[in-house]
């Protein structure tokens, strides 16, 4: 009796360790802006000993291997788990050709890396969101649980799909759905003294979009970020940054595609002494901070702070419009063109101090205000040019 159990322990390590051999090595890169480099950490200028950009005292080296040691222990239990949670689990993981993990974007919340599962005649792509302090771990711990939250309720496709969560001393991972072929986009500076919108490609290089294509760009963002409001509490996904990029297109699609792949925080913008209950007040203080945040933006995603054209109002109140409208025939919510009336009826000084208490509710960095608050009179004066054409 005795020896049998033994046999059959001895046989499960066995078939643990097949299995674990049958998957191949995970391979690390680094994206150094033009191409994917081997991380090697036995070569003599090996980019492993490289630090990470920004404040993290962490190596390539270091993180990469810890990540990819977290997602291969106990036998790839980690991307097991992943490929169940597809759509549709037709993959097992011995079926894997390779397996590639590349560092892709450093922030100060957490760092980004995208992996591959290459399969024949398929590749499966998925953003891996690592936070290494307590202070980053609480922060994508938070992250995660309001994207799962976000993409229950509201039943989108604008959120990147949350699938798995792990952890290991000193390392948190979040795997998330990597949207293929969108990139990030910055206002970067053009010939003229307007900025133009430049689209950070794979490969390093940066495409202008075309004008033509600005309007869809931010009626698309402003419809995301509408779509996701709480009609009841106001609550709504914030803070938000073109700088950080938190927005991504391909503009390969007509009307370009948008997807927003990260959620800070998601709570009212109403000051505490408001009356949050007036729909009215809260819909045109959401209208109002959506159409200057939008504008804003800092030069190739790190300059100076930047502000956007008047061309791009048409666009944030279409966007605006098309959500709202869908959203109001559940809701008791006035309808736009009652927010878009109230806002009219304001004189140009009552409007002006409205905005000015909308971006101190809104303010997210602390440079912004000396940036913003000159630029509200004229911002609201565009607006109102815009809302009165749209009114014709």
């Amino acid at each position: 009796m005795g020896s049998g159990k033994k046999f059959r322990k001895e046989s499960r390590i066995m078939d643990k360790t097949e299995a674990a051999s049958a998957v191949p090595e995970i391979q690390c890169f680094v994206n150094t802006g033009s191409k994917p480099v081997p991380l090697d950490p036995g070569a003599p200028s090996s980019i492993s000993r490289e630090k990470l950009p920004g404040k993290t005292e962490l190596t390539y080296g270091q993180y990469l291997g810890s990540v990819s040691r977290l997602l291969s222990q106990n036998s790839f239990h980690i991307l097991r788990e992943l490929v169940t949670k597809l759509p549709a689990p037709t993959r097992n993981l011995e079926e894997a050709i390779s397996i590639e993990l590349t560092a892709e974007k450093h922030g100060a919340l957490y760092s980004v890396s995208r992996l591959l599962l290459r399969f024949p005649g398929q590749t499966l792509r998925f953003a891996v969101n690592c936070a290494f302090s307590p202070e980053q771990q609480a922060f994508l711990r938070v992250e995660a649980n309001l994207l799962a939250d976000l993409r229950a309720r509201f039943a989108l496709p604008y959120l990147p799909e949350h699938y798995v969560c792990a952890e290991a001393p000193g390392l948190m991972v979040f795997i998330a759905e990597w949207f293929e072929n969108h990139h990030e986009f910055h206002l970067s500076a053009g010939d003229s003294d307007a900025p133009v919108i430049q689209i950070w490609e794979e490969d390093g290089s940066r495409k202008v979009l075309e004008e033509a294509k600005i309007p869809a760009l931010y009626a698309r963002a402003a419809k995301i970020l509408t779509s996701y409001l709480d009609p009841e509490s106001f609550s709504q996904i914030y803070p938000w940054h073109h700088a950080a990029g938190d927005f991504i297109i391909d503009a390969n699609q007509n009307p370009p595609s948008l997807k927003l792949i990260t959620v800070r925080g998601y709570r009212p913008l109403l000051s505490r002494n408001s009356d949050s209950h007036d729909k009215m007040l809260g819909a045109l203080h959401f209208f109002v901070n959506l159409c200057v945040r939008m504008r804003m933006d800092r030069l190739d995603g790190v300059g100076k702070l930047a502000w956007a054209g008047a061309d791009c109002l048409p666009g944030i109140v279409s966007g605006f419009m098309d959500a709202w409208e869908t959203k109001r025939k559940s809701s008791t919510l006035p309808s736009a063109e009652e927010i878009f009336s109230l806002l009219l009826a304001l004189s140009p000084e009552e409007l002006l101090a409205f905005a000015e208490v909308v971006a101190a509710d809104g303010m997210v960095e602390a440079d912004e205000a000396e940036f913003l608050l000159p630029r509200l009179r004229g911002c609201m004066v565009e607006l109102s040019d815009t809302l009165k054409k749209h009114k014709s």
